[in-house]
């Protein structure tokens, strides 16, 4: 009886020294700080991050290594460190592992890393506030996903914690052409938007609902295909089996939703009025479109 009452007495005793009248304090780490460049790192680079985060309220990363902290060594002479890598596919309270992975080729000098900075500045920024302001902006070269074995070259991809962009394409393109690249870069956005916001698009998809994933019979032409599509509201096919378009297939709600933000970030009201002026569900789909796009933070 007295030796249990002494460890009682001892436990007790820790338990006492270890809290202190203020109560216990809770050892947490600010995961933010890992989007950010160390605090002694003085570097055009990591100024340039700090600036973004101030001016834009998203963080700014060329690496997606967050963190790569030495533990110390074990009892062999090896040293440990602590590893902590981007991960696209991560959605909290995830409980899978998802079947698509992506490697990133990253830029390597100062000056791909300013023009790529500019170019999301002036071609990206300035239509994104709101839900559309992603948590941080992954700035790389290259891009590559792997979905199940099919390998591709994306020109963006999104996920809860950042939008990665590919800058490899940018030092040769016009002006007119980034304006293009911006639209599948805004539709990967929105797509990824659309997936985590379904009732915002709820009035939009009302408009074709009857037709999607349906068949009708495929005509002789792709014009005569594209003309019964845009009839009942759609501007883009379905795709067959193989997940390839097909002329005789409605397109899915991803697909259209994809397809309208596109058109709608890249062509002006005007614009899609000349070309849909036949087609009276397609028009009413794009104001449809712009609207809710607007309500989520995105300005023409």
């Amino acid at each position: 009886m007295k030796k249990f009452y002494y460890i009682f007495s001892i436990v007790v005793s820790m338990m006492a020294v270890s809290c202190s009248e203020d109560g216990v304090t809770p050892h947490l780490k600010d995961t933010t700080q890992a989007f950010l460049p160390a605090a002694d790192d003085t570097s055009e680079e990591a100024q340039m991050r700090r600036d973004f985060y101030q001016t834009y309220g998203s963080f700014l990363l060329f690496n997606d290594t967050l963190q790569h902290e030495e533990l110390g060594k074990d009892v062999n002479g090896d040293m440990h460190y602590f590893t902590e890598v981007l991960d696209l596919n991560y959605q909290v309270g995830m409980s899978t592992e998802s079947n698509e992975k992506f490697r990133f080729t990253l830029l390597t000098d100062m000056e791909q890393k300013r023009d790529a900075v500019q170019y999301i500045k002036d071609y990206l920024l300035t239509h994104l506030t709101g839900k559309l302001k992603p948590y941080s902006w992954l700035l790389v070269d290259k891009i590559q996903r792997d979905f199940s074995g099919t390998v591709s070259s994306p020109y963006a991809a999104t996920g809860q914690r950042a939008v990665v962009v590919a800058c490899n394409l940018l030092p040769q393109m016009t002006d007119a052409q980034k304006v293009q690249y911006t639209a599948q870069v805004m539709n990967t956005i929105i797509a990824k938007l659309a997936n985590d916001n379904a009732t915002a698009f709820e009035e939009f998809l009302q408009v074709s609902k009857a037709y999607y994933d349906g068949e009708f019979t495929a005509p002789a032409t792709n014009a005569e295909n594209t003309a019964l599509l845009n009839q009942v509201g759609f501007i883009c096919r379905g795709t067959d089996d193989f997940k390839q378009e097909a002329n005789g297939r409605y397109p899915n709600q991803e697909q259209d939703i994809k397809a309208y933000a596109r058109l709608v970030v890249a062509s002006t009201t005007e614009a899609t009025t000349t070309k849909y002026a036949d087609y009276p569900l397609v028009l009413e789909k794009c104001d449809i479109m712009r609207k809710t796009l607007k309500s989520l933070g995105y300005v023409e």
